[in-house]
């Protein structure tokens, strides 16, 4: 198999649930389950970032990873509303030979959720919710803001990223007729290693239409941390975001803006705008997105910086919002990035979706990419996948993905090799 995808990485999942009432038919729910998982990871002719001789010697690597997550879950309904909570534990290990950026030989045991909340009456006439401790919280599609636990470093677990709870962290929430409003507080949970003390309250508000054609919505965060980030430490950030079928056709339309502010520390623009189209009477049913997105990168010409701060964004769908299967998994992150994305998404069978993705990966700043390049082309990948439902208990997907070095990468690190990977992840639940 290694012959055939010249690079491979494997995910092995099971996951056992169950659900149970009390015997004392008080109208309390638990339900409880595990999630096991495991994997091993190569690249050949690794990464951009790892200097070597062109054409490159020895530079794939190697490692495997596995985590167990345990969890447990209730509601209590009663006259005067309904508690829930959910209790969730992972213990993660990364091994074999890592590379740096996957954090060698590492692991950890930590909670992931562990919070209580109450909630009282229902959407349509109007419904409060209010939630407390290891929270998760992600606004809209997880453009900026999702993932509240730092994996991998010290704690291993890069890539299958078991844990995403913030801690601590506190949300209000209040629906009526189609709109949602948010006020949160959030601390991340940051490995020891590097740990800014990055926190951050906000208010989130969403309206949906109805007929689910028009989704609005806009968020204002306020940021604090210690001298290790100075960049967040008093910014104020503003997201506006559209998702909208406007029209009685298979045309989708979805765009964000985003805008960091912090005097000289930091002051930069993020938007990305994609449509796409669906032929629902065509066999495969396919539909096909373009996206442009923007993330601003400092001007070297300036005092101020103007380099986006990705902020804690996590998988929403493929492509998203870490760009391409190499590059945005593993060494570029959305700052100083144009990206133009080509999406073809199929379904062969009702249990199976694929497709193919292209990007053109560009610098917005050439000058402030690892020291100075002229060149604004930065690298070029495309990424096959595949989601295989065989039954209700087993789950395969399949990643196999290329990407080209561009003529800013051969000027910062020398490589002009293009390197491969695939992923193999089959998923077990019963």
């Amino acid at each position: 198999m290694l012959k055939v995808l010249s690079s491979l990485a494997a995910f092995w999942t099971v996951q056992l649930n169950a659900q149970t009432a009390d015997s004392q038919n008080t109208g309390t729910t638990w339900d409880y389950g595990v999630l096991v998982s495991m994997g091993y990871f190569n690249f050949r002719n690794s990464l951009f970032v790892d200097v070597g001789p062109d054409p490159p010697g020895n530079l794939s690597d190697d490692w495997g990873e596995l985590f167990i997550r345990p969890w447990v879950s209730f509601e209590r309904s009663g006259d005067t509303g309904t508690w829930f909570g959910v209790a969730s534990w992972a213990f993660a290990r990364t091994g074999d030979d890592a590379s740096e950026i996957s954090g060698g030989h590492a692991g950890s045991t930590d909670f992931d959720n562990l919070y209580l909340g109450w909630r009282f009456g229902s959407p349509q006439p109007g419904q409060f919710e209010v939630a407390g401790g290891r929270i998760p919280y992600q606004i809209a599609h997880g453009f900026l803001l999702a993932d509240g636990y730092a994996d991998g470093g010290s704690r291993g677990g890069l890539w299958s990223n078991p844990r995403m709870a913030w801690a601590p962290g506190a949300r209000i929430q209040y629906q009526r007729a189609g709109h949602t409003v948010d006020v949160f507080y959030l601390e991340r949970d940051e490995r020891p290693e590097w740990d800014p003390h990055t926190r951050l309250s906000g208010i989130n508000y969403q309206w949906q239409s109805a007929d689910s054609a028009w989704t609005l919505g806009a968020s204002y965060m306020a940021f604090k941390a210690n001298d290790l980030d100075p960049e967040l430490d008093g910014a104020n950030v503003w997201n506006l975001r559209l998702y909208t079928t406007p029209f009685p056709v298979a045309l989708s339309i979805e765009a964000e803006w985003a805008w960091e502010d912090n005097g000289l520390a930091l002051n930069s623009t993020a938007w990305y705008v994609q449509p796409y189209w669906t032929w629902e009477e065509m066999p495969w049913q396919p539909t096909l997105y373009y996206r442009y997105a923007w993330f601003e990168g400092d001007n070297p010409d300036t005092r101020a910086n103007e380099a986006f701060n990705p902020l804690f964004p996590a998988f929403y769908d493929w492509g998203s919002w870490s760009q391409g299967e190499t590059a945005g998994e593993f060494f570029l992150s959305n700052s100083n990035l144009k990206t133009h994305m080509l999406r073809l998404h199929t379904r062969p069978g009702s249990n199976i979706g694929t497709g193919l993705i292209y990007f053109d990966y560009l610098l917005d700043q050439p000058g402030s990419y690892q020291g100075g390049v002229t060149s604004d082309k930065l690298a070029r990948e495309i990424n096959w996948y595949m989601d295989w439902k065989v039954n209700k208990m087993f789950t395969f997907s399949f990643v196999l993905a290329r990407n080209n070095p561009g003529p800013a990468v051969e000027e910062a690190f020398g490589r002009s090799e293009s390197f491969r990977y695939g992923m193999i992840y089959l998923a077990f639940s019963y």
